[in-house]
């Protein structure tokens, strides 16, 4: 019988590697904002493009490490038009994909001071990974704030050195 911690140790060996975004695409988006009349509240789609970031998982000690950047673009139809803004993956999740790492039930813990952080992993093999993020987010629109909470999900591919 296998038990859970052998898993985990499994998936642990497994992951361990550089790996490098192939796809973006968010479930459940919503922006809301707050105008000082009325609160609204979008469903938007949220897309990928121009990846170029790595996620490098070390071993001893285990240690994340994500590098570079790719653009999220955040579309919708709010009452008054249908709007298109592109971020950087870095507006999201820069503060987030970094530091001490371990896997409890099939979840990617991170943490780094005082940020901790959970992470559904949706796939993991020899040559892919893929991540669920739950996001919520402060966004600053031209001097007003919206909120965009979502779940992000990333796929990777693992970069042989």
């Amino acid at each position: 019988m296998i038990d859970e911690l052998s898993i985990e140790d499994a998936l642990e060996t497994l992951i361990i590697g550089k790996w490098g975004v192939t796809d973006f695409s968010s479930e459940n988006a919503v922006l809301t904002s707050d105008s000082s009349d009325k609160k609204t509240a979008i469903n938007v789609e949220n897309s990928g493009s121009d990846y170029d970031f790595t996620l490098n998982f070390k071993e001893h000690p285990k240690q994340l490490i994500a590098k570079g950047d790719f653009s999220i673009t955040m579309t919708g139809t709010s009452e008054k038009s249908t709007f298109s803004r592109t971020f950087k993956c870095t507006d999201f999740l820069n503060d987030l994909l970094l530091g001490d790492w371990g896997i409890i039930n099939s979840s990617l813990y991170l943490s780094l001071e005082k940020v901790h952080a959970t992470i559904l992993i949706s796939e993991l093999t020899e040559t892919s990974l893929k991540l669920n993020i739950e996001i919520d987010k402060t966004i600053d629109n031209n001097g007003s704030t919206e909120n965009l909470n979502s779940i992000f999900c990333l796929t990777f591919a693992r970069i042989n050195s």
